[in-house]
């Protein structure tokens, strides 16, 4: 009942991977040296008295959606999509499917024509995101904290910008309570580093709070972050790089074969 993001943006996100987490994990120690603890005291425990009370509810919300999801597409149901987790760690996110079968993609841009029409429902109440509760039981994630990102974005930050994975990726954060996906990339990454800084049980109780307000009005769910690089222009660069590469090599390769040719020539026995 599960279905991965697009083949081709998945293997560039695979070849990330290694180097987001490497670079995330170095990041992440030099910024925690002398500095606060990544969690404040009894986060964990916050997170799991709260979702022992959202069990039930969420149980039976996805259950409904799941079968809606179902009578008007089939399967599969779940999405899943490989993140950064804490200092980069990768890890498996949950979500409900949205998307066509054939339009899942494995970057941050949904292509509004393969959004199913009880996608469009679910994406305007942020129920997708409903699954990712079994991530914040596992410890993968938290109720709130930045929104878990893609090895491909992880690349693109400066030294301080990794101080965003000292944290576990959360469900809601500053970020999405203050313009979602009406803000730019940079503008979404300085809300998460001021939650790292200055998170705590209250801010966490205002973040959720304030999530129900702005999941009832919808505000922000439109559009995505600008500016944030898709996989398919990394491969396209990628590409161009091997022809340019290529190029430069063939006139080489020809210069070799003329002077092998002449050498073989030269080397010819005479006749008569």
């Amino acid at each position: 009942m599960l279905t991965r993001g697009n083949a081709a943006a998945g293997h560039v996100a695979r070849s990330a991977r290694c180097d987001a987490s490497h670079r995330a994990s170095r990041g992440s120690h030099r910024a925690s040296r002398g500095s606060r603890p990544a969690h404040y005291r009894g986060k964990r425990l916050l997170d799991l008295a709260i979702l022992s009370l959202a069990a039930i509810p969420a149980l039976a919300l996805g259950a409904i959606c799941a079968a809606a999801i179902l009578i008007s597409g089939g399967t599969p149901v779940l999405f899943r999509q490989v993140r950064a987790g804490r200092d980069g760690k990768p890890f498996v996110l949950f979500k409900l499917r949205t998307m066509t079968g054939t339009q899942q993609r494995g970057d941050a841009f949904p292509e509004p024509a393969g959004i199913t029409r009880i996608g469009r429902l679910l994406r305007r109440m942020s129920i997708d995101e409903l699954p990712q509760l079994i991530n914040v039981l596992r410890g993968e994630m938290s109720l709130v904290g930045p929104r878990p990102t893609l090895a491909y974005q992880v690349l693109r930050y400066d030294p301080r910008q990794l101080r965003r994975l000292r944290v576990r990726p959360g469900l809601t954060g500053l970020a999405q309570v203050h313009g979602r996906n009406r803000m730019s990339w940079t503008e979404r990454i300085e809300w998460d580093l001021r939650y790292v800084e200055n998170q705590s049980i209250r801010l966490d109780l205002a973040v959720i709070a304030r999530t129900a307000w702005t999941v009832l009005s919808g505000d922000g769910v439109a559009g995505h972050a600008r500016f944030d690089p898709s996989p398919i222009l990394a491969r396209r660069k990628s590409r161009q790089s091997a022809r340019y590469s290529l190029a430069a090599r063939l006139p080489a390769a020809r210069r070799m074969r003329h002077s092998s040719g002449s050498s073989l020539t030269g080397m010819a026995p005479r006749t008569g």
